[in-house]
């Protein structure tokens, strides 16, 4: 009886603590085919654009945005979602995403990060929003986001 009752807790417990863990979004790492999913979805791509192994701000914005379950339910009905990364960890990438990087950091002419560029499926530029705030207050770019798609 008392394995029973302990796995009951056990698994009730574990069941709790997977309540409150969010969405992940599905992030694409092949800018090609990140292109052809828009086209596809027709749906704009959010570019964004980050230094993860060493941008403080960067990784601020990843756990107050991108990873709550608010963002996830909006990139699944509104976006493909591509991360341009310029770790300094070059191998955290393959020649290809860093070579694509590099071409849309130029193209949109990003000179900081965070900057996140949202363009239409035909890579014409929408919207952007540099910078995260220090108070961790996601919701500017909430507002970022929803104006936006207003914008679409």
């Amino acid at each position: 009886m008392k394995k029973i009752i302990c796995s009951l807790l056990f698994v009730l417990g574990f069941s709790f603590m997977s309540f409150g863990q969010s969405q992940e979004v599905k992030w694409q790492e092949d800018y090609d085919k990140a292109v052809k999913q828009a086209k596809k979805q027709n749906k704009p791509i959010l570019l964004f654009f980050t230094g993860s192994d060493w941008c403080g701000p960067c990784k601020m914005l990843v756990e107050d945005v991108f990873e709550s379950n608010k963002f996830a339910k909006i990139a699944e009905e509104s976006f493909v979602v591509y991360e341009a990364d310029f770790p300094r960890n070059r191998d955290m990438l393959t020649k290809k995403q860093l070579k694509n990087n590099y071409f849309l950091k130029t193209m949109y002419s990003v000179s900081s990060y965070p900057t996140i560029v949202i363009i239409d499926k035909n890579g014409n530029e929408i919207a952007r929003k540099k910078s995260y705030n220090l108070m961790r207050d996601p919701s500017y770019h909430f507002q970022f986001l929803k104006k936006a798609l207003k914008n679409i």
